[in-house]
């Protein structure tokens, strides 16, 4: 996982914003750089006067997000902005990642589980749809060390979850490797007949044995339990089930926990 291009998206309803915080960190950190995205839209009145109405707005809110940059550019890192005029904001984020050809969507996420009762959220179809992982932000603090929470199904054997795996074990490997946090696997398992090999588990992702988490249980109840457990500050998970009739139905796993963890979840493609 190479993060180059950094995608942070603008939230245009709170003044402070996380998603660019944890972001400039990282681009200081490793020398990548960042585009600031916003996506506006309201009802223009006067066809006569539109056009230019609509130049104008964008040009307020594009100098509202170069002035949100200006710190980030004095750390050194290399920044630059975008603003989109469009009703449906999430496809645009999509659109604009594709675009940007970005390695990375930083967003902001809702703190609030009750206005997730209709799971297909904004963040959802950032989840479901983004070519590139997505980072979901819900807290900014710097932590001395930070913990995450890789969860993997070492016992998969469709070809899709398998890649999954893989790109989460890679994305663990390096930060072990990294010693930049202290890393935990959770594996969840439907019924003893398929008891993940913790032996593999250490093997495969190079954490050690008291840091792998086997649990009897549904992957979203026991990623979420782990995880308040271990106090974990990021919870890293495949993204399945992005489309289709198995999305309708029954979303993926990484829309399941958002609405229930207050720490930051990455969603691997």
């Amino acid at each position: 996982m190479e993060m180059r291009k950094l995608l942070v998206v603008h939230d245009p309803n709170r003044e402070e914003q996380p998603a660019l915080e944890i972001a400039a960190r990282i681009a200081g950190d490793i020398g990548a750089r960042i585009l600031l995205f916003g996506c506006i839209h309201s009802e223009v009145s006067g066809a006569e006067y539109e056009n230019e109405e609509v130049k104008r707005l964008l040009r307020e809110h594009k100098a509202r997000l170069d002035a949100l940059l200006e710190p980030v550019a004095a750390m050194g890192v290399e920044v630059s902005s975008e603003v989109d005029w469009d009703k449906d904001w999430h496809h645009a984020i999509v659109r604009a990642a594709a675009r940007d050809f970005a390695d990375i969507v930083f967003k902001t996420s809702l703190r609030n589980p009750r206005r997730r009762v209709l799971k297909f959220t904004g963040d959802s179809i950032l989840i479901r749809e983004c070519l590139c992982p997505v980072l979901l932000i819900k807290r900014a603090e710097q932590r001395e060390t930070s913990t995450i929470l890789a969860a993997i199904d070492i016992k998969a054997k469709n070809p899709n979850y398998q890649k999954l795996n893989q790109h989460v074990i890679e994305f663990s490997r390096r930060v072990v490797a990294t010693l930049q946090a202290d890393v935990h696997i959770v594996n969840a398992f439907p019924d003893f007949r398929l008891v993940p090999d913790r032996a593999e588990i250490v093997e495969q992702t190079g954490v050690p044995s008291d840091h792998v988490h086997i649990k009897l249980g549904a992957p979203d109840k026991v990623i979420v339990d782990v995880a308040k457990n271990i106090d974990a500050s990021l919870v890293v998970v495949g993204n399945s089930h992005r489309s289709g009739l198995a999305a309708l139905l029954h979303g993926n796993t990484a829309e399941k926990i958002l609405g229930k963890l207050q720490c930051n979840v990455l969603a691997m493609p």
